[in-house]
């Protein structure tokens, strides 16, 4: 009898312990460094940050092509058909239950456009998967000052569009066909009118921050970004 019950004790023991997931599996990106090219889901990924034992990659090429959102509406990152999709349907379809356990939920601070300041940013979100903000792509990718410089401006006096000499670093392309396309940003672009002028703000295929917005409802070039645990 103290045998069967100790075998029981074992059995219910290994039992805890296959059930755990494999967040206490040892990560193979630890050894990940900005700007190396790590694989998961199959995919192509660039590391653009490593902080704190985890580690900012982005898609190295547009890997879709969505709306923003379904219709034309004064909108921000949280509420967006964008964001619903990338943590629900991509992140399930792209990685494994193995993969998805070193995917960590981030919070992610959604400042205002600070071009188009009447574009508020909206609340801070816990997302998994997610598209760059503004800030982010400037100071991932390169800041030349310019951003700032203009930042409030009236709005006549701004560009449409940010060109500096990091403009080469946020070119994308199509894995299949090498062109290069425009893809978004999680930032709200201008709103002077909530039918027709909201947007969101995005990098042209020439690298070039369209910070004063592309219509939501455009089918643009899709880079999710995560943060993975090192």
């Amino acid at each position: 009898m103290r045998y069967l019950k100790m075998f029981t004790i074992i059995f219910a023991l290994l039992l805890v312990l296959s059930a755990c997931d494999t967040s206490s599996e040892p990560s193979p990106f630890s050894s990940a460094q900005v700007s190396d090219i790590i694989h998961l889901g199959g995919l192509e990924w660039r590391v653009l940050d490593v902080q704190n034992n985890r580690a900012l990659v982005i898609s190295e090429h547009i890997l879709s092509r969505r709306v923003w959102h379904y219709e034309q509406q004064l909108l921000t990152w949280e509420p967006s058909e964008i964001r619903q999709y990338l943590n629900s349907q991509f992140i399930n379809d792209t990685f494994s239950e193995e993969e998805r356990a070193f995917i960590v939920e981030t919070t992610l601070v959604n400042n205002i456009n600070p071009w188009y300041g009447s574009a508020g940013g909206g609340a801070d979100t816990a997302d998994r998967i997610f598209l760059l903000s503004l800030d982010e792509a400037i100071k991932y990718f390169g800041d030349s000052g310019i951003l700032s410089e203009y930042a409030g401006s009236p709005i006549t006096h701004l560009p449409v569009t940010l060109d500096d000499e990091y403009s080469p670093n946020r070119i994308a392309r199509d894995p299949e066909t090498g062109i290069a396309s425009w893809w978004w940003l999680r930032t709200p672009g201008r709103a002077v009118s909530p039918r027709l002028d909201s947007s969101a703000v995005a990098i042209n295929g020439a690298g070039e921050i369209f910070v004063y917005g592309i219509y939501l409802i455009m089918e643009g070039g899709v880079r999710p970004a995560m943060w993975l645990r090192m």
